[in-house]
């Protein structure tokens, strides 16, 4: 009898009947013969991580008692509770249901790759219980569930615990880290979700002297490996770039920022890129083309971000990079379904940034509600948070452009890069 199994990370379900082509398992393979080091073809969490799904068998409205249709906001992030914000600004009476596969607590991300070394915990961590805020919100919350799909012509959002109609759908399911091939089957860690943080920081409180590894040496990787060298052994940032944060700022900042790494006892091994992880009795090795071996007891994956395309297939939503928006009211290419945050991209680049988002969620809000707010994107503010060496990048920054510099001083570094009517400003130290 066919089965179904669902990823506990990420909610993607393999159906034995349709197998895995794109992964070598071919349809009609039974979920016990898959070998146990195959990868969820979403996340990659490997076979362990699933379970099996029943599809839920019951009315539309599934176990929220009394929502018949309203506004479904899919994601209980920053941009999820944004939304639910300025939605209940506008409108007060309009049924919200939120789906998230977490519990829905708030909290504020940014927060994440500085915490472990400021002793932080979740507790401290949680501004608001996601139950205690749907109800101040006067919405109903279906936490820790997936949506399976969504289907754009009927309005109906298919979630592991049913399926409910919509007049207005928002996507805020943010991003996941990306997870090459090179990591199959490897114990990593992460920072993009509090549960992440949580078991990254565990791990670092119960291995005693941790020898830490940060794979990325972009804008989390950075703020890691300062947050960690107060409480691990070592830590080895090993990227594939000359320099720290190469693709954000000029390389005369990036010898700056490496020169503040060393400093700190932070070891960066640039031009260098990681071939395979395997795991080991009490750590891990790290193999790199290079031919150099490294273990580690903690291995943190800084790698970027990757926007899940599951959800926007199943409506048919076009997509580059992200969720294709329109410019003023974030309106997907499908009627009705809206997205903001992590998720969608403005010509191909993804908005990955938390300062827009607030402004994302009144343009969607005001546009559901039949008003005029239109959204304007601007390229955010961005200051790395390396409180020891301050770092603020403002404008585009167009990784070939040419750049001059303002202010050169043992303290301070200013360079400029200035394109047409565009101009790019990147701030290194006090």
């Amino acid at each position: 009898m066919r089965q179904l199994f669902i990823c506990r990370a990420c909610g993607l379900i393999y159906d034995e009947e349709k197998g895995d082509p794109d992964s070598g398992i071919a349809p009609g393979t039974r979920f016990e013969d898959i070998p146990d080091e195959w990868e969820c073809p979403l996340c990659g969490v490997t076979k362990a991580d699933f379970e099996p799904f029943e599809p839920f068998d019951g009315p539309d409205t599934g176990e929220v008692v009394g929502f018949k249709a309203g506004v479904i906001v899919v994601g209980a992030g920053i941009a999820g509770w944004s939304v639910v914000r300025a939605l209940r600004s506008v409108d007060a009476t309009t049924p919200i249901l939120m789906v998230t596969a977490c519990s829905g607590d708030s909290y504020h991300k940014p927060e994440l790759s500085v915490a472990i070394g400021q002793n932080s915990d979740r507790a401290s961590l949680v501004a608001k219980v996601g139950s205690d805020q749907a109800k101040e919100f006067g919405i109903s919350l279906l936490a820790n569930t997936y949506v399976i799909g969504i289907d754009s012509t009927t309005r109906r959002v298919r979630t592991t615990r049913g399926t409910y109609p919509y007049t207005a759908c928002v996507l805020a399911a943010g991003a996941r880290p990306s997870r090459p091939p090179a990591f199959a089957g490897a114990t990593l860690f992460s920072v993009n979700h509090i549960d992440d943080w949580e078991r990254l920081s565990k791990a670092i409180a119960s291995s005693g002297q941790t020898r830490a590894i940060v794979i990325g040496g972009g804008l989390i990787g950075c703020e890691l490996a300062e947050n960690l060298v107060s409480k691990c052994r070592s830590v080895t940032i090993i990227e594939k770039q000359d320099l720290p944060l190469g693709s954000l700022i000029p390389e005369k900042a990036g010898q700056r920022l490496l020169e503040h790494l060393n400093n700190i006892n932070v070891n960066f091994l640039g031009s260098n890129t990681v071939t395979h992880v395997v795991d080991g009795e009490g750590c891990s090795t790290v193999y790199l083309e290079t031919g150099t071996t490294l273990e580690a007891d903690v291995i943190v994956l800084a790698t970027g971000l990757v926007t899940d395309q599951r959800i926007a297939k199943s409506a048919d939503l076009r997509f580059d990079n992200g969720l294709i928006v329109d410019s003023k009211t974030l309106e997907t290419s499908q009627k009705g379904i809206y997205g903001l945050g992590d998720c969608i991209a403005f010509e191909g680049r993804p908005s990955r940034y938390v300062e827009p988002i607030i402004k994302q969620a009144k343009a969607i809000a005001h546009a559901i509600s039949g008003k005029a707010a239109p959204y304007k994107h601007r390229e955010p503010v961005v200051r790395v948070k390396t409180p020891r060496l301050p770092i603020t990048i403002e404008g585009l920054v167009k990784p070939e452009g040419a750049w001059t510099t303002k202010v050169d001083t043992e303290a301070l570094l200013v360079m400029e890069q200035v394109d047409g009517s565009s101009k790019s400003t990147v701030s290194v130290g006090r």
